[in-house]
Order: C-alpha cells, then structure tokens, then sequence
C-alpha cells in the first residue's frame, strides 16, 4: 500500500511444471486483497479486449524475483502478462497487462496470478481469480466483467505511523460500489456498545489501488447504459492505536473519542451519504487501539493478510443500499467473495449472507 518506481523485468522461460502453492514459499507470497483489481479495456471495433491487473504481494525475496498473470478459458491458458513490479523490502506492486494483445475468449476464466522465485527457480501460485468476460455488441464493441461479488469485503488499513502530516495514523477504509457517482460528504455513524460516538468524516482519497470498472454500452436501440464497480479508498478520520503513543502535544490535544483506545469494544457503524445509510461496518477494537481481524478469519480457510495492520472488517448492504448502488446481485456474492475468493468456513458467513438485500438495479450482462 506504498507507492515506489516501477522496475521492469523480464519473466525468465521456465519448465511446464504446476506451480507450487504459494504458502509453500518462505516467506509465504501473499496478495494485499485489499489493493487488488482487475478489468478490461476494449482495442476498438471488432478489435477485442485487454486485460489488466494491480497486484501487491508480500514475500518476495530478492529482486530478481517477478511475477506474471495468465488468463485461462476452458482449461487452456490463452494469454500470459508480465507484472511490471516495484520493489522495496519484500514488498512487491504494480500492473500485470500485455498492451498486444487482442483477445475474444468470453464466458467464465481464471486468471492465475504466478510468483517466480529466481533464487530456487520455481513458480509458486498466489491467487486464482474467477469471474465472467461478456461482450456488449451495440454502436460499439463493449467487453468487460461483472465482478458483482466485491461487493462482500471492506478492508481497513492501518499505516502512517510515522507520517508527519494531516493524514497521520488514519485508518484507510477500502470497499466497493457499483455506482460512478459520487459519494457526497460520507461519514461513519457508529455505536460502541450503547454509546453514540460523533460522527466520523471519510475522507476519498485518489491512488492505484482505487478504481472503476466501467462497460459502456450504446446499444443500436435505446439508451446507453453505464455499469460500474468501483473500488472507494477512504480515510478515517479518527486515529488508530493508543491514546499516549500519539506525537507532540496530540494525547492531550486530540478531542475525546478520536483515537481508537478511548472505546475499546465493538464498533458498529453506519457509512451515511445524503442522509441514506448504504452500508453497516462492524468490528472491534482491543484495548490498544487497533481493529481486529473479523470473526470470520478465525475459521477455516481464512483470506491471509500482508501485514497485521491491514484487516477485514464486516461490511452489510442496507435496505437504503440500491439508492446509491446501480447493481445487486446476492447470488454472486454468496457464491464468492471478491473476485471469486472462497468464503472463510465460519458459521457466521451464512448469517452474512441472509443480510443481503433482493436483486436490483441494471440488467445481467450478456453471455
């Protein structure tokens, strides 16, 4: 979740072997759910699509490693893309696309996101995302997915420790919509236990891991249609961590219930905007200050994290959701987490999943 300059490399020929699994490695290669996206972009009329994708990963062990993604249909692995990568202490991020390419493959694909340790030459594989390519045929060629499943995760990070500026020790909120609007003067309306806290503004901020996933279609007949899904980075305005562990004058300057610590418990918190509560967030923060991992990675198969600052939170569709939302789609998102992620095994995913309001808003995409 840091921005550094991009290092171009080369992904090395390698054998046909199955990559191993990327907990395997050592360290373990682990993808930052919370800064990935993927879409399409269209290479004009009858010209197909391509594809691109922002990825950081943890676990990376020296610079010579690299990365790539392959876009699978049918079993077959019809495209393969370089991962254009900075690195910095293990860290890796940046974009995995080929601008040649010219593809035409629709339906259902997996996209095999591919670490290649150079040190012990082997491939490990990170991350498989699912999801379906359609092709919208109007006045324009329009290709895209329809990732109807980000809607079920929202991430908060915990960074800036040391940043000396406005932003210092924000959380930073990451979650979906499916709407280009804007999110006029959002805040987090939230309770601890019976206790109303003052609302907290959020503040959008602008970066690689905020992005739109935009189909355009014009069709020959009718009104042109917009679907979005777009990725929204929000900064907290209240300070995670401890009370007395902030800089300068800040623990006696700071108001009450702006810092985490000063309401350890758990947090349930409605994201308003224009007097529309469109999404609940809970979670819960220890006596330290921080936000916990939700209840659900206490199961089975739960989502790693690159760092114990970057958490999942609960996040719930309202009855209010489909007046700021332009798509839902309850059965994709029981299906899958983002980008076809299996749920964790905990009981409390069915109660998620009895949360979601009916279908509603734009038409399903076509085959």
């Amino acid at each position: 979740m840091r921005l550094v300059p991009l290092l171009l490399v080369a992904f090395p020929a390698i054998a046909a072997a199955a990559p191993l699994p990327a907990s395997q490695h050592n360290p373990p290669v682990i993808l930052d759910e919370a800064s990935v996206h993927i879409d399409l972009y269209g290479r004009g009329q009858d010209e197909g699509y391509n594809f691109r994708a922002y990825v950081e990963m943890s676990g990376f062990t020296s610079k010579t490693d690299t990365a790539k993604l392959e876009w699978v249909s049918k079993g077959k692995v019809v495209a393969t893309a370089k991962c254009s990568l900075g690195l910095d202490d293990g860290y890796a991020y940046g974009e995995c696309t080929d601008r040649e390419l010219k593809l035409k493959v629709k339906g259902p694909i997996e996209a095999r996101l591919i670490y290649w340790d150079d040190q012990d030459e082997k491939e490990y594989l990170v991350r498989t995302f699912k999801f379906t390519v359609h092709h919208w045929k109007g006045t324009w060629d329009a290709w895209q997915i329809a990732p109807d499943d980000v809607l079920t995760t929202a991430w908060m990070y915990m960074g800036n420790a040391e940043a000396n500026n406005a932003t210092y020790r924000y959380p930073t909120l990451y979650l979906w919509f499916t709407s280009g609007a804007n999110l006029a003067d959002p805040v987090l309306r939230c309770k601890v236990g019976d206790k109303k806290i003052a609302d907290i503004e959020l503040g959008e901020q602008s970066g690689a891991e905020e992005v739109d996933i935009v189909a355009d279609y014009n069709p020959k007949k009718g009104e042109r249609v917009y679907y979005h899904w777009v990725k929204k980075k929000l900064l907290v305005n209240i300070y995670w961590g401890d009370r007395s562990t902030l800089k300068w004058d800040m623990p006696k300057d700071t108001p009450a219930d702006r810092v985490l610590s000063d309401n350890p418990g758990k947090w349930e918190c409605g994201l308003r905007t224009e007097g529309k509560t469109i999404r609940t967030i809970t979670f819960t923060v220890d006596d330290k200050g921080m936000i916990q991992q939700d209840e659900i990675q206490s199961g089975k198969n739960p989502i790693p994290v690159v760092s114990p600052n970057v958490v999942l939170v609960d996040v719930r569709l309202t009855k209010d959701a489909s007046v700021y939302d332009k798509r839902i789609n309850p059965a994709a998102m029981k299906k899958s987490m983002q980008y076809g992620l299996p749920w964790p095994d905990h009981p409390k995913v069915k109660e998620i999943h009895a949360s979601y309001p009916p279908k509603s808003g734009l038409a399903d995409p076509p085959n």
